[in-house]
Formats: structure tokens, C-alpha cells, sequence
């Protein structure tokens, strides 16, 4: 029968290390793996090992199954974040309830575990971190977390192009529009989020990218698209939906590597789509 992983197995081959505290996070019950204290002791659904069950362990558990908990109703656990899984410090019980109820999310308070001598590792936590903290935005997953910084651009992008938008309508009616440099407001980033990151990733996730790029997050792939906009135009189209955004990054992949010769037949792409550069 499998048995979970061992934090104190896993961090032994890492050397030194150091951790960082990642805060409360909704976590994939599918990527808790591990556990830090109860090494040997429970299966791979978090159960205790058939001859370690005793009469007050199964009462417990048994419990928790009458209850029929819903995932709102399990506290919170603790964990470690190591190598993209999660080893449980409190909390097994409630992993085992939520793998019996199949659950997909479950709440924890998260610790990243990184080895110091993983600088890239460090830099993309430190990176991540900054784009929850101006955000509030949490469990935007990137396998690549040198990404976080070309997100948070395309928010404040995402803003000005709002705020312009405001302060046109503004000057119409005598008002007049925000500073440019003023930041993007959560309200702003909500809207980004919900009203084109989102979108977005659902179309990458079924696009041909996310084949050409196994191992890549949607948000990943909404990165890379963000990055040629802003590399060849400066930025998106002024007018365009994310569909036509896709279809023209794929378009420009087929056209010769050299810059020049890649921008003049794009700029002929977008203006027979009726389109304009910002």
C-alpha cells in the first residue's frame, strides 16, 4: 500500500534551506502529499496504517465522516510548500476527510521551503510575493514566477487604459481625467482578473499552446502572449478581442525571426483586422 511522502526525507536532500511564509492560501487537495509527523504512519488517502488504527482513531475519523463536513466547514490545516507539494504540519485528519469527500480545494495556512542554493527559486517567490501584495490577488499559479512581474505590468496597463477611458469621459463633461502614473485599484484589478485574465487563460488552457507547452500554466502562456505585444508593439492593440490577440500571435510565430521582417507583416495583419496600435 503507498504511504505519503516524508517532509524530513524530502528537505534532507536539499541541504541547507530556508522558508518563507506564503500566508493563507486555498490549496489543490490533489498536491498535499506529505506529512511532517506522522512519517510511516498513513497511507496514500491519509489514513492510519491498517495495524495502527485503534478504537479512538476510528472513532474520531468516524466522526468526521457522520458529519459529512463540506470544505467550508474543515478548519484550516498547515503545511510546507516544497517542490510544488504540500507536507502536512495540523491538520491529517482533515486531509483524510477532504480526500474521502474528494474535495478539490481546501483551505491552509502555507510556508514555502526553498534551498538556498536556489537564487531563481528565491527570486520568483520574492517576485510572487510582491504581486499578492499589491494585488490581494492569490493562487494566480505560474511555473514560471519570473511571469508575476509581466502581470503586474499588464495590470497597471490594464488600469491606465481604464483610467483614460474615465478621464475622456470625464473631460466631455467638464471633469478631468486622473494623474498617469496613478496606480491600478483593486477595483481595477478585480476587473482585470475577472473580466480578461481569466478569459484568457480558459482559451489558452484549450489552445494549441497548452500542447506545445505541457509543462506551462495557462498563466504562463498569458505571459508569453503579453510579452510579444509588448516586445513588438509596445503594447496590445488597442481594439482587439483576446481571440484576435491569439490568432495574431500565432500568425507572427510563422514569420521570419528577425524583428523588421516580423513587424511589417504583423502591422499589415492588425490593420486588416481593422485594428490600432495603442
Amino acid at each position: 500500500m503507498s504511504q505519503v511522502g516524508c517532509f524530513a526525507e524530502e528537505v534532507a536532500r536539499l541541504g541547507p534551506y530556508r522558508t518563507l511564509d506564503a500566508g493563507p492560501r486555498v490549496i489543490e487537495v490533489a498536491r498535499i502529499t506529505g506529512t511532517v509527523d506522522k512519517c510511516g504512519e498513513l497511507d496514500g488517502r491519509f489514513r492510519l496504517l491498517g495495524r495502527q488504527r485503534d478504537r479512538h482513531e476510528r472513532f474520531r475519523r468516524r466522526r468526521l465522516e457522520q458529519a459529512d463536513l463540506a470544505v467550508t466547514d474543515l478548519p484550516p490545516i498547515s503545511v510546507y510548500l516544497l517542490s510544488g507539494r504540500y507536507f502536512v504540519i495540523d491538520g491529517n485528519r482533515r486531509v483524510a476527510e477532504a480526500k474521502r469527500q474528494k474535495l478539490e480545494y481546501m483551505d491552509a495556512q502555507v510556508t514555502e521551503v526553498f534551498p538556498l542554493s536556489d537564487t531563481a527559486a528565491l527570486e520568483g517567490a520574492a517576485s510572487r510575493r510582491r504581486f499578492e501584495q499589491e494585488t490581494g490577488l492569490r493562487n494566480v499559479r505560474l511555473a514560471y514566477e519570473s511571469g508575476y512581474a509581466t502581470l503586474l505590468e499588464d495590470i497597471a496597463a490594464f488600469g491606465r487604459a481604464g483610467a483614460a477611458e474615465a478621464g475622456a469621459a470625464e473631460a466631455g463633461a467638464g471633469g478631468g481625467a486622473p494623474a498617469a502614473d496613478e496606480p491600478p485599484s483593486r477595483e481595477q484589478v478585480r476587473r482585470w482578473h475577472s473580466g480578461f485574465f481569466r478569459p484568457a487563460c480558459a482559451l489558452l488552457s484549450g489552445s494549441s499552446l497548452s500542447r506545445r507547452f505541457p509543462g506551462a500554466e495557462p498563466g504562463d502562456l498569458f505571459v508569453t502572449v503579453a510579452r510579444f505585444y509588448r516586445d513588438l508593439l509596445g503594447g496590445y492593440p488597442a481594439v482587439a478581442s483576446y481571440e484576435t490577440l491569439l490568432s495574431g500571435f500565432r500568425f507572427a510565430r510563422r514569420l521570419p525571426e528577425r524583428r523588421p521582417l516580423r513587424a511589417a507583416p504583423f502591422r499589415l495583419l492588425l490593420a486588416v483586422l481593422g485594428l490600432r496600435r495603442p
